[in-house]
């Protein structure tokens, strides 16, 4: 069996893959069309722990690409079953609201006394933030991040701040680092991924832009991947790089 043969999904990253900010990157919309004309079985997946696996979804749509609510994986959402399976109850969440949501879905109790901090990335992170969470970190028995990554590409591939930088945040506060990341490029996401859709790792390409992340997330779970760098490109350099692997 070649290649082309054994690859049954392709899971994208998304920023500086599918779109950057609200702007689907050109080309993008038909490398995912490619994909699902081979057979593909498509995936979604972000470090991104903002928005729930719902908005993900809605943003994707209303950009005019294709997709279905179950192609879509967040660190997030990662993050709420992580602590569902590890039987934690409470967890405080140092993060956006639709990041307390997918723990809410999975009847994880979100509170002010808590088992375990979440720390999520969030837009709106500011100092008193970070004094409420540490305050409750100072008694938790486990810290999670929902992922370490430094920066991501934003509007117009302009580089922000990731949660790594709340991580940290809170790392230094504590003098300690956390006790968990669950994002990339742990490969916990595409681990539930497999669980979810009864793949295996062999029949996986992951296309991403972050070698740190994607692509060494990849390579340790024992899957193909193509690496796109993380300047802009035009979605058609992207068909060329997979085309072998399609």
């Amino acid at each position: 069996m070649n290649m082309a043969d054994q690859i049954k999904a392709v899971l994208f990253d998304l920023d500086g893959t599918i779109y950057y900010g609200s702007k689907l990157i050109p080309g993008a919309d038909q490398v995912v069309k490619k994909c699902r004309e081979e057979g593909k079985k498509i995936f979604f997946m972000t470090n991104n722990s903002t928005k729930s696996r719902r908005q993900i979804w809605e943003k994707l749509t209303g950009m005019g690409l294709k997709c279905s609510y179950e192609e879509v994986y967040t660190s997030g959402y990662a993050a709420a079953l992580y602590a569902k399976q590890m039987g934690y109850h409470t967890v405080y969440i140092m993060g956006s609201d639709a990041l307390a949501e997918e723990f809410g879905e999975l009847g994880i109790t979100v509170s002010d006394q808590a088992e375990v901090v979440i720390v999520g990335y969030d837009m709106a992170f500011d100092y008193q933030k970070l004094t409420d969470a540490l305050q409750v970190a100072l008694q938790a028995d486990k810290i999670i991040a929902c992922n370490k990554e430094h920066h991501y590409p934003g509007e117009n591939a302009r580089r922000m701040p990731g949660c790594g930088a709340m991580v940290g945040a809170l790392e230094g506060s504590l003098g300690r680092a956390v006790d968990y990341s669950v994002g990339k490029p742990n490969p916990l996401l595409m681990e539930i991924i497999c669980r979810d859709n009864q793949l295996k790792p062999e029949e996986i390409t992951v296309i991403g832009d972050t070698y740190e992340s994607d692509i060494v997330m990849a390579q340790q779970y024992g899957s193909n991947a193509v690496f796109i760098g993380d300047e802009k490109y035009e979605g058609t350099k992207c068909v060329s790089a997979i085309r072998e692997l399609l």
